[in-house]
């Protein structure tokens, strides 16, 4: 059975929504206030709510407002009953937040209608919520695990090796193990800073005056904060000659340490998902008003739902391509661009190559 929840307190109103909902489909819980409304709510979490133009204009927008900043509420549909004073404002009412509106009066068959509509909606948003539910659990089970233990399990397991066996090793054997064990502790070392930067990230995002603190920034020269960066990577992969540079000279307003992190990440995908032998080029662009950093590759691209789907700890065809990382390295990328009011985007396709694009206000 489903649940609606209708705020109004005209009684014709009441009684011819009351009559068409079929009991055995339908539940019906009437509050003539705000008040009300949300104490229902509380006792009985609807699946739909249908709330009158008077009640809203009057005191209704907070509710409303409250109701869509819980996470819990804010994928419930919500239906805006509006009279002849009201038509003009359908653009308002979509911008308050209400997925439909119906015209006072309207027939039976119309507000079934728009009934049906409403719950399509809501089921469909609820599967895809409950898909990328899905990835991310395969995700945390499968992906995280792996990647803290096996750099733990190398680093614990050379290091056994070489305490039980020191006296019996030469001096190649124990400078490899122990360039092993300093791998697998970068490994772990990033790994970890990773999820630090993202929790972080993620705090300063919910709070207004930190990100506003945040875009006061400094001016800093694009080429000083990642030059070093773009070639310590290339080496890691030993593919110092693939790496091509092409900057001009400009000015971001963006804190060094961000932007060295958020373009770090990208240049570590573009070496990890692309062949060697094929070029990674990164580049600074700007004009009267932007300012575009750019780090394209050759590699096997992504497709448009893979691009639509970048998350936290979301990574994509792990079972077909044997790759490290948490999936958190777009992810911050994107948020370090975005809280800095800056636009990110991704230009790819499946075996095309990828292009990632960060770009600031000049």
């Amino acid at each position: 059975m489903k649940n609606i929840l209708l705020i109004e307190n005209d009684e014709a109103t009441i009684g011819q929504i009351s009559s068409v909902l079929n009991p055995e489909d339908y539940s019906l819980d009437v509050a003539e206030n705000s008040l009300k409304a949300n104490q229902t709510i509380l006792k009985n979490m609807p699946g739909l709510i249908i709330c009158s133009r008077n009640i809203f204009d009057n005191e209704g927008a907070d509710l409303l407002h409250r109701l869509r900043e819980e996470s819990f509420m804010s994928t419930i549909p919500f239906i805006y009953i509006i009279d002849n004073h009201t038509i003009k404002k359908t653009k308002k009412v979509v911008s308050n937040g209400f997925d439909f509106y119906i015209k006072k009066p309207f027939t039976n068959t119309e507000l079934l209608k728009i009934i049906d509509l409403s719950f399509s909606k809501y089921d469909t948003v609820q599967k895809k919520s409950e898909q990328k539910m899905n990835e991310l659990r395969g995700s945390l089970s499968f992906s995280l695990p792996h990647e803290f233990f096996t750099p733990l399990n190398g680093i614990l397991g050379f290091s056994e090796i070489l305490a039980r066996d020191f006296d019996t090793l030469n001096r190649n054997e124990i400078l490899e193990m122990l360039q092993y064990i300093n791998k697998d502790a970068l490994r772990l070392k990033r790994l970890t800073e990773n999820f630090i930067a993202y929790a972080q990230l993620e705090m300063i995002g919910n709070d207004p005056d930190k990100v506003e603190a945040l875009r006061k920034s400094y001016f800093i020269n694009p080429k000083e904060a990642f030059l070093n960066s773009a070639r310590q990577i290339s080496h890691v992969y030993s593919r110092e000659d693939d790496l091509i540079l092409e900057f001009e000279e400009t000015f971001v307003r963006i804190s060094e340490g961000y932007l060295k992190k958020a373009v770090s990440e990208i240049i570590d995908n573009a070496f990890k998902f692309s062949e060697k032998g094929t070029s990674v080029i990164i580049s600074v662009m700007k004009n009267d008003t932007s300012v575009m950093i750019s780090v394209s590759d050759n590699g096997r691209g992504m497709s448009r739902e893979q691009i639509a789907s970048i998350g936290a700890y979301m990574q994509f065809d792990r079972k077909m391509h044997e790759q490290q990382g948490s999936g958190l390295g777009l992810i911050i990328a994107k948020k370090i661009t975005e809280l800095h009011k800056g636009e990110f985007n991704i230009q790819s396709s499946a075996q095309d190559g990828t292009r990632v694009n960060l770009i600031f206000e000049n």
